[in-house]
């Protein structure tokens, strides 16, 4: 028998199996969908009998299945069709439709080349008939598009399932001439365990550089880490001074005496101020996700009137436009609703999307509209910029695209501004796209979704009015000093009102209060919570390690660990918390730094006596020669930094008992997580039922990652 005829004779056989199941399958499901029909209260007599067709036709097509297999085979799929496009025509309705992709697959098995008529009859019936072109969940072309997917897809898999067949029976063929060389020819045999010996050598190679290749991930892991603690001693001292000092400027102007602050010029330093703010939140998202891995960012969504917030953004984003040809215009009406969104979020995306097409303009206008529809808003950025060729436009939201990729392009940037507004807008529900015409300008439009409330409050109705209710939470409580903590869970926790407790000796009060789901008590790494007993806590009680300042603080004995860029009302909390401060000693190499501490104490109406000390050697001095009341330290200082300090002053009986506030744009929390194994406990006065243990179980396996480290070794 020929490789041809071999092949031929195992694809019928595979044709008939395919055939019976499929008629297996349409009858069983046939059958259960006329039950379930009958079930119901309002009978679907249209549905029974169109699902009936179809139970008739599997029993049909299997009664033929012994004797006519080819006449079972084309019944099963011209009747299928036939049914399908009856229903489309005879129904109305669309989802018929989609079923034929299955089919398009099943037939292009069974019958050579009935995929193409099958789609094309369904594609047809689709066009032609307009109750299911104006019906279909998606447009027509995507519809269309879908049909030539699947019909190349189903060509592939018949095409690649004969060569396969071929494949294996040429293959088989193979085996048996190689079976009777063997009983001939010694050598072929061993010519066999070369061959396996070679093979099993390559995979030992394979297995020594898949070690050496996670050894490597693992190293740039770390050093993205690494990474990102630098990055937030770089951006955050900067900016600290940027958002301190303009923020002194604009709420304590009265101590710059002999300035005459006009409006114009107040009006200048608030937009510095609250661009800094706006510029903070990014930082702090961004090293947030970097230091922790969490499995991917959230939201931290708030009810915001949507057109304050695109005003504020416009405001923002009028500074770049000054002093250039490029006029920027707004138009956004004053009925547009208020949504459950990520303030920062949104606001990120319309000043990329703005500063692009500042960026990109040269002369001529920008503007930015907001439109409402029934169903959501539309928002977007034009501009009578270069635009983009066509060929481009489907790859500008991907990561570090970017249109021009020469070395001399005029515009900088890494391409990740669009990337990331696609995730932020998907992420809200909506869509964004861009339309451009190379020379013209560009388009960039997002929609953010409307509530189904608002939807079903336009349909008027003649129900009475109902009182509404205000939408319930359950409640978790925080065990924790650090307030960061307490956002951080709420962050990543939605659909719960978080409430911070800072005293533990509170924890029974605030569970009378707020009746809590649970009790999260963030403890330090290799530590246990004893200011309670957790056995009389009355609901479930969980311990776990999150970084806290708190930790910071407690690791060096020291008052307070605060991260830059700080706040005037957290410095002179902590200060307040400590009672009675007159001097104040401000330890820091960076001498713009100890200006602007200078400048908040002096605007909280306070008289201090602020003294300075611009390294960690000077400070000791300092301190030795007249004690403070308090002192406010930096820890990363060249020479004698503020460790040392911290060290030196524990030496010391006379400066042992100085409270010191840490003032620092570096977390070193991630320090004290890697010297202790982390750990998450839960306790429940009550105990646990076996249900609950596993679906705990259940939550966790899938969650927590495998890393053998140094245990596993190469194979040799």
């Amino acid at each position: 028998m020929s490789v041809t005829q071999g092949s031929k004779r195992n694809f019928e056989e595979l044709r008939s199996r395919l055939s019976e199941r499929s008629a297996i399958l349409l009858i069983c499901i046939s059958g259960l969908l006329m039950w379930l029909d009958l079930t119901q209260e309002d009978f679907p007599t249209m549905a029974f009998w169109m699902w009936g067709g179809f139970l008739l036709l599997g029993l049909i097509t299997r009664k033929l299945a012994a004797g006519y297999p080819a006449l079972e085979r084309h019944l099963l799929v011209w009747g299928t069709t036939l049914g399908l496009a009856i229903a489309m025509i005879w129904s109305g309705i669309s989802w018929p439709a989609f079923l034929v992709l299955p089919l398009i697959l099943v037939s292009s098995l069974l019958i050579p080349c009935s995929h193409l008529i099958v789609a094309s009859v369904i594609g047809l019936v689709a066009v032609w008939h307009p109750i299911i072109s104006s019906s279909l969940p998606c447009s027509m072309w995507t519809y269309l598009l879908l049909l030539t997917v699947c019909v190349l897809l189903a060509w592939m898999i018949s095409s690649t399932l004969y060569t396969a067949l071929q494949w294996a029976w040429t293959m088989q063929q193979r085996a048996d001439e190689m079976l009777e060389l063997a009983r001939d020819r010694q050598g072929d045999l061993n010519r066999m365990v070369k061959s396996l010996e070679l093979a099993y050598a390559t995979q030992r190679r394979t297995q020594r550089e898949l070690y050496f290749a996670r050894k490597q991930a693992e190293e740039a892991r770390h050093m993205k880490e690494q990474f990102a603690a630098n990055v937030s001693h770089e951006l955050r001292t900067p900016l600290n001074l940027i958002l301190g000092f303009s923020e002194v400027m604009y709420f304590s102007p009265e101590i710059y005496e002999e300035i005459n602050w006009t409006p114009p010029l107040r009006q200048d330093i608030y937009h510095i101020y609250r661009s800094s703010r706006h510029l903070s939140e990014m930082i702090n998202d961004i090293l947030d996700l970097s230091r922790i891995d969490f499995v991917g960012f959230s939201l931290n969504k708030e009810q915001t009137a949507l057109g304050t917030l695109l005003h504020n953004a416009a405001e923002i984003a009028e500074g770049l436009f000054r002093g250039k040809s490029v006029a920027f215009k707004v138009a956004i009406p004053d009925d547009l609703p208020v949504l459950d969104i990520d303030r920062t979020r949104i606001r990120q995306i319309l000043l990329n999307l703005l500063s692009n097409a500042q960026r990109f303009t040269i002369e001529g206008e920008v503007t930015l509209i907001a439109e409402l529809s029934p169903k959501e808003v539309l928002i977007t950025v034009s501009d009578t910029g270069a635009g983009i060729p066509a060929d481009k436009l489907t790859h500008i939201f991907e990561e570090f695209y970017q249109v021009d990729h020469s070395l001399r392009r005029r515009h900088d940037g890494a391409g990740l501004g669009l990337a990331i507004c696609k995730r932020f807008v998907e992420a809200h529900g909506g869509r964004i796209w861009v339309e451009s015409r190379n020379g013209i300008g560009s388009i960039f439009a997002f929609t953010l979704p409307l509530p189904d409330s608002r939807a079903e409050s336009d349909v008027p109705s003649a129900r009475p009015v109902e009182m509404s209710w205000p939408e319930f939470h359950p409640c978790i409580l925080v065990v924790d000093p650090d307030p960061g903590v307490a956002t951080t869970i709420e962050r990543h926790i939605p659909g719960y009102d978080i409430v911070q407790v800072g005293d533990p000796k509170q924890l029974f009060e605030e569970i009378e209060i707020h009746h809590p789901q649970a009790v999260i008590c963030n403890v330090s790494p290799g530590k246990h919570f004893d200011a309670v007993d957790h056995a009389t806590v009355p609901v479930p009680f969980i311990e776990c390690s999150l970084p806290s300042q708190a930790w910071m603080a407690d690791s060096l004995k020291v008052a307070a660990c605060l991260t830059k860029p700080i706040t005037p009302k957290d410095l002179l909390n902590e200060a307040n918390r400590l009672g009675q401060i007159d001097d104040i000693l401000i330890i820091d190499d960076d001498r713009g730094f100890c200006r602007l501490i200078d400048r908040v104490l002096q605007a909280s109406g306070k008289t201090f006596k602020i003294r300075f000390a611009y390294d960690g050697k000077d400070g000791l001095a300092t301190m030795r020669a007249h004690r403070p009341d308090l002192v406010l330290l930096d820890l990363i200082m060249p020479e004698v930094d503020g460790f040392e300090v911290l060290a030196k002053m524990s030496q010391d009986p006379t400066l042992i008992d100085i409270p010191v506030i840490l003032l620092t744009a570096t977390s070193f929390v991630e320090d004290v997580l890697s010297q202790h194994n982390s750990r998450i406990v839960i306790h429940r006065s009550e105990g646990m039922r076996p249900a609950e243990v596993l679906n705990c179980l259940q939550a966790l396996v899938g969650l927590l990652e495998v890393d053998y480290g140094e245990q596993a070794t190469p194979i040799e």
